[in-house]
């Protein structure tokens, strides 16, 4: 019960910060089937990717007002981004070597914003054409989605398996199965 209203909060509160992958996945989980439909794969996958650029939902990108971005995939604000960004230091890779930078990221009014702007971000870039070839395998197309630039970090996509196999991320999928229509009732989904 205490789990539904921190879930329902999720759109809500921009300070919610979830107290256990549990209760992150149970909040994500309508906008990640929702995407994932889009995409032809599995919430799961999403979430995992999410639970990894975020630490499941701790370390939200914020403004320097502390506001949350509700940039739940790391995609940054190049040129062609006519929303809200955020500017924040990350960690990049330039020829497997981890630098500290600073980068503009995309920011959303929403959870299911992220989810919205993210199935569009790989859909609609070429470069990613091969990766949603590969949505049914989540090891194929995050493989992809590292080839294609998604990210920097050379072991990107190693790193999203490991959390879609992790221990937190079964017993989350599994309690959030066990309420998803309720959750999905009161996400307004």
């Amino acid at each position: 019960d205490g789990v539904a209203r921190s879930s329902a909060g999720a759109e809500s509160k921009p300070d919610w910060m979830p107290d256990s992958p549990e209760t992150f996945v149970k909040a994500l989980l309508p906008h990640a089937q929702r995407a994932a439909n889009e995409l032809g794969t599995h919430p799961e996958v999403l979430i995992a990717q999410a639970a990894l650029e975020t630490g499941w939902g701790k370390h939200m990108i914020r403004g320097s007002d502390g506001a949350n971005s509700f940039n739940l995939f790391g995609i940054k604000a190049d040129s062609r981004w006519e929303g809200e960004a955020v500017p924040v230091r990350t960690l990049e890779y330039h020829e497997g070597v981890a630098m500290k930078t600073r980068a503009n990221f995309r920011a959303y009014a929403s959870y299911a914003d992220s989810f919205n702007d993210y199935v569009a971000f790989v859909r609609d870039n070429p470069r990613y054409r091969d990766a949603l070839r590969k949505t049914d395998d989540p090891a194929a197309y995050f493989g992809a989605l590292q080839e294609a630039g998604y990210a920097t970090d050379p072991h990107y996509a190693r790193k999203i398996l490991e959390v879609l196999d992790s221990e937190p991320m079964r017993r989350a999928s599994s309690a959030a199965a066990s309420n998803v229509g309720v959750e999905s009732d009161r996400l307004g989904g």
